[in-house]
């Protein structure tokens, strides 16, 4: 070998070494932990060192060039070849079900069987010796060397198959170009290597080419390897992009400056209702854009590309079923070519709008009738003063609050009396004008806002008309319930000119409605407010009534209708107030309820008349009966009969001088549980009255469970004897349906001789009422007992 051969051997054969060297560590540093990094880094620093041992075989004398080829070069070669088809088995993983294990059998099959028959046979099965032509030197093949030169061939071939596998099975057109690229290099390859082959069987007589065959594979593998790179068919953070913008579930499309659809990733196609990317490709965005916002989007958009980006863009879509959603849209200006195109990120966000006007109906609206609530009434009367000011008409507030509606509750239950409420909110809707608001502030209270009215007659006609629609019974579980409601009126600008102003004046309006009797309505005044004034006192006053010993119990005389004789006595509460005088019942009672204090002043009254019974028990009043009205409130408390039986035996009354009376509503809303406590109080010997009957809901199989001694006839149907036809016999009935359930009946309301003698005639027990003597104080009623 001559002195410059050394040299130019150096420089053929270190170029393509350094090259696939720096080919290597490039996609090494890219990813290093990744498998696929690895394999071909792997693979390409194995074709540099085996071209590396070439160029030491030319260096070395002839005797060591058969022992490097067989035992190394070609060795080298096989394991990089090999590599070569893990390599691609590992891209193409999404494409087939061969596992790690399988795939690295497969792979290095090749290089054992070379191995093998190397080892068996040695050398000279593959090569017959050494043949030099100038500077070159390599071994002679025999038949056994075309073994390895078919193995190059099928791996080439294994190569070029997954392929052309993973590129028709890929869904999107990047990676069909990513497999197209990787099929081309492994196309150019195998070209080479077949082309190398046919040089072997045509030319082997004349010249040696096994250097060109082993240095054109190697550069070729380094070349395409490196190109790959460029369409990431390798793992790296581009990769990583790459797969997001599949697997997202966020919508990714690519425009031209016409809208034109490009690409679309996997969640676009299925946001816009296609089933692959090839249905959307050269579709334009605007054709999903709803009508309305069509030309809009379209001058933003040629006013915009390519310069300006869009930011959160809200418009609505229609997808290829026609069901409409609304999107975001983020775009940014992509360059490629003299055009470029635009990224368009969409983001669907028709469950956060659904979600949010949600959010907004139930913080403006009532859940239970759907009408708008308070807040939401307070911000339109607040918009509503603002208008009406500017009109200079008049703006009305109707505050309802229906009547009786605890009746309901504690016959049927709540959920009946929710049944209530919804239909009287759709009676109301109906009764009112659309261009008023109707809102249930709560509760049982409704409210209405009458705007732009042009006198106060037309306010007062809503009123009415709402008026007459408490006329008409609710039907709930085959009963009809007459409610009745209180209205109360404010106008602006008379009354006031704010909405918290306006609205408390309608409520004290309905308060003094409610307090005349309900079921009408009242125009604020304000003289109204000393009403309301007058009801904080008696609040204030009632706290303290007990302590003070305010309370007092008058007496309203029981007559025995058959003899006339005196036999017994309804206690009934009075308030004589060092502040207020005289209160009767009717003003403080319901408020003792709300308040709950109703359960102290009933426990006193019970207590109280126990003590005066004893005393009337030991003067000789033997058949003497004391009748005590019970709450439904403090009937209802756990040691309700404990509390009793305490009073009776810390008094000394015997227990059957003691009559309690209570309301058909009380016990027929809590059958099972007011039965077992009246069965108690029946065992302690105590009687039980039913107070006010006919007026409640009871059915008369429930009166047959109950262990009730005395019906009490409301007061109603006896002044309704004379009045109507039917009012007679309706106490006819009561009375004997009484004594065919071997009750007592005693008629309340008594006034008139008339009344008196019609009872006689119908075999009514007892009687009470101004004809005989109305409630009288302890000392009035004590000289009526000396008397009789």
């Amino acid at each position: 070998m001559s002195d410059y051969q050394p040299v130019l051997l150096l420089f053929i054969f270190m170029l393509p070494v350094l090259y696939m060297i720096d080919t290597s560590l490039v996609i090494l540093r890219r990813n290093s932990m990744h498998i696929e990094n690895r394999l071909a880094s792997l693979t390409t620093a194995l074709l540099a060192l085996m071209i590396s041992c070439q160029y030491v075989q030319q260096l070395l004398p002839m005797d060591h060039t058969l022992q490097i080829s067989a035992y190394v070069v070609y060795p080298i070669s096989l394991a990089a070849a090999c590599l070569s088809v893990l390599l691609h088995l590992r891209v193409t993983s999404s494409y087939h079900r061969i596992s790690m294990a399988l795939s690295s059998a497969l792979a290095f099959s090749p290089l054992i069987i070379y191995l093998l028959l190397l080892l068996l046979k040695g050398p000279s099965f593959y090569f017959i010796g050494v043949r030099v032509e100038g500077p070159w030197k390599q071994p002679a093949y025999v038949a056994g060397f075309f073994v390895v030169i078919v193995t190059f061939l099928f791996i080439s071939i294994c190569n070029v198959c997954l392929c052309l596998v993973a590129r028709k099975r890929s869904t999107t057109v990047l990676l069909r170009k990513r497999y197209t690229v990787l099929f081309k290099a492994n196309l150019y390859y195998h070209f080479a290597t077949f082309f190398v082959l046919l040089l072997i069987v045509l030319l082997s007589s004349y010249m040696y080419i096994d250097v060109s065959f082993v240095g054109i594979a190697s550069v070729i593998w380094s070349v395409s390897i490196r190109h790959f790179m460029k369409y990431d068919v390798l793992p790296s953070v581009k990769k990583k992009f790459e797969l997001l913008y599949h697997l997202s579930p966020t919508a990714i499309l690519m425009l031209d400056r016409h809208m034109l659809l490009k690409e679309a990733n996997p969640g676009a196609v299925r946001l816009l209702g296609y089933d692959n990317e090839a249905e959307l490709k050269n579709k334009v965005l605007l054709d999903f854009i709803v009508e309305a916002d069509r030309l809009n989007v379209k001058n933003n958009y040629t006013e915009t590309f390519p310069l300006q980006k869009w930011r959160n863009y809200e418009v609505s879509i229609k997808d290829r079923g026609g069901k409409q959603r609304v999107i975001l849209m983020d775009t940014e200006r992509i360059t490629e070519g003299e055009e470029g195109f635009v990224l368009a990120v969409i983001r669907d966000i028709t469950q956060q709008k659904e979600e949010e006007l949600l959010i907004h109906f139930l913080a403006h609206h009532d859940t239970l009738t759907n009408l708008p609530n308070r807040y939401h009434f307070t911000k339109e009367l607040e918009n509503s003063l603002l208008a009406v000011r500017e009109k200079k008409s008049l703006l009305g507030v109707m505050l309802i609050d229906l009547d009786r509606f605890k009746l309901i509750n504690d016959t049927l239950g709540h959920q009946y009396g929710d049944e209530a409420l919804v239909e009287v909110a759709k009676r109301l809707l109906n009764s009112v004008n659309k261009s008023h608001l109707l809102a249930r502030l709560g509760g049982d209270e409704f409210i209405i806002l009458i705007k732009d009215a042009s006198e106060y007659d037309e306010i007062v006609s809503i009123a009415e008309n709402i008026h007459q629609i408490f006329q008409l019974p609710i039907t709930l579980q085959g009963q009809d319930f007459y409610l009745g409601g209180s209205i109360g009126i404010s106008v602006h600008p008379f009354d006031d000119d704010t909405p918290n102003g306006l609205i408390k004046q309608a409520d004290i309006a309905m308060y003094n409605a409610k307090h005349s009797g309900g079921n009408q309505y009242r125009l604020y005044t304000n003289a109204m407010i000393a009403l309301v004034q007058r009801d904080v006192r008696l609040e204030k006053n009632l706290r303290k009534a007990l302590e003070l010993r305010e309370f007092v119990l008058y007496y309203q005389p029981q007559i025995d209708l058959a003899s006339g004789r005196l036999i017994g006595a309804e206690a009934l509460i009075r308030w004589n107030s060092a502040e207020l005088g005289m209160v009767q019942p009717g003003e403080f009672i319901t408020l003792a309820e709300q308040t709950g204090l109703i359960n102290e002043i009933g426990q006193w009254v019970i207590a109280e008349a126990c003590e005066q019974g004893r005393l009337w028990q030991e003067r000789g009043w033997n058949d003497f009966m004391l009748s005590v009205n019970v709450s439904s409130r403090q009937f209802m408390q756990p040691d309700f009969v404990n509390k009793v039986q305490e009073t009776l035996r810390s008094s000394g009354l015997e227990p059957g001088r003691l009559c309690l009376e209570i309301t058909e509503s009380m016990v027929v809303n809590n059958l099972n549980v007011a039965r077992k406590m009246l069965d108690e109080l029946v065992a302690l010997g105590i009687h039980i009255a039913i107070d006010d009957f006919g007026t409640g809901y009871s059915s008369l199989s429930v009166l047959r469970q109950l262990p009730i001694a005395i019906i009490k006839i409301d007061r109603s149907f006896i002044t309704d004897m004379n009045a109507y036809e039917s009012g007679l016999s309706i106490v006819k009935t009561i009375v004997s349906m009484g004594h065919d359930l071997q009750k007592q009946v005693v008629a309340e309301g008594v006034e008139t001789i008339d009344q008196l003698e019609q009872l006689k005639q119908l075999g009514c027990d007892k009687a009470q009422g101004y004809y005989y003597h109305k409630p009288l104080p302890l000392q009035e009623f004590n000289k009526l007992l000396s008397d009789r």
